[in-house]
């Protein structure tokens, strides 16, 4: 399933763009249109079955609490550096690049604030993919904060943000599935520079996702100049 996807998309990108086009935007909007295409992001979400052949948890019965909410964030002041959420489904990296850390989990330098997520260094134009399997809560830009964000709610009942992209994929209320693009990777909102800003939250706490120098124990990260 997963090479047939590429495949589409190679041929997409063959059929819809000229070879002599160079220009980066052109190439993020034709991706975003070969997306659409395999994904179906600007369908009817109901369209999305596929998530069925991923080892997915269930739709918790409680699972549209708060989900209309527009809010990005609840109360992020709470937050827990420990290993205490258990993640049984399938799980993805964000990115399919060497996760690199430029900003981790914890009390900024300036002490100013706390950082709610980790920051992985990408180039403009890269492609974001869905940790989890679940729906969209939000897909919407955030000028003062986050730019173009996506909110994910989870079916384990956790929620994953994406922030700072070039442009979203998915639109609110669309179920993705666990590996599946949802954005383009950008210097949107807040940002010095393009990474991707990524959050996980559950029952109003946020958690370090990097654990024994893993993200969510599976896959090796880096930090920026080791």
């Amino acid at each position: 399933m997963k090479m047939k996807r590429v495949l589409l998309v190679g041929f997409c990108i063959l059929l819809f763009h000229p070879v002599y086009s160079q220009d980066k935007e052109d190439v993020v909007d034709l991706l975003i249109k070969c997306y659409d295409l395999i994904y179906g992001s600007t369908s009817d979400s109901s369209a999305n079955t596929d998530i069925s052949i991923f080892t997915c948890l269930q739709r918790p019965d409680n699972f549209y609490d708060n989900f209309y909410d527009s809010r990005i964030g609840f109360d992020l002041l709470k937050f827990k550096e420990v290993d205490s959420f258990s993640f049984s489904d399938s799980a993805s990296v964000p990115l399919k690049i060497p996760l690199v850390i430029t900003s981790g989990y914890g009390v900024e330098r300036n002490n100013e604030r706390f950082h709610q997520g980790v920051d992985f260094r990408l180039n403009m134009g890269d492609t974001v993919y869905s940790v989890f399997c679940g729906e969209v809560r939000i897909s919407t830009y955030d000028p003062e904060g986050y730019g173009n964000v996506v909110v994910v709610r989870n079916y384990n009942m956790s929620e994953t943000l994406y922030g700072h992209l070039e442009k979203s994929l998915v639109k609110n209320e669309q179920k993705v599935m666990v590996g599946q693009p949802i954005g383009i990777g950008g210097n949107t909102g807040e940002s010095s520079g393009p990474h991707l800003h990524f959050e996980i939250r559950s029952s109003g706490y946020s958690f370090n996702p990097i654990v024994a120098g893993k993200f969510l124990k599976k896959y090796k990260v880096t930090y920026k100049g080791t």
